[in-house]
């Protein structure tokens, strides 16, 4: 048997604020785009890719 590659997407966008003030709602996507975990983030925009990320680690992905 083969396996399938686990494909899965973290999306984010900014929700207000600006600068290290910026408030960030993130998600993670499995493959056919259905959201697996959400949350949100305040900072630039790289610490909340990182916050996504670690969640999307933390689901085994």
């Amino acid at each position: 048997m083969t396996e399938k590659p686990k494909n899965s997407d973290i999306r984010i966008r900014r929700t207000g604020g600006a600068g290290p003030n910026a408030q960030w709602q993130w998600e993670v996507l499995d493959a056919e785009g259905n959201v697996l975990k959400k949350g949100t983030a305040l900072g630039e925009e790289h610490k909340a890719f990182a916050t996504a990320r670690k969640a999307k680690e933390k689901l085994g992905l």
